[in-house]
């Protein structure tokens, strides 16, 4: 069991990984409401 954490830690250190798709993930969430902003403003004209 120990050795199976010790590798989980060593291939995630500092969780930089998480870090980069979560601002990935919140980038092309902002751009989507962005869109979805002017989309259905669109609609209303």
């Amino acid at each position: 069991m120990n050795k199976e954490i010790k590798t989980v830690y060593r291939y995630d250190s500092g969780g930089s990984g998480f870090k980069k798709a979560a601002i990935f993930l919140i980038t092309l969430s902002a751009l989507l409401a962005i869109f979805g902003v002017f989309w259905i403003l669109s609609l209303t004209e």
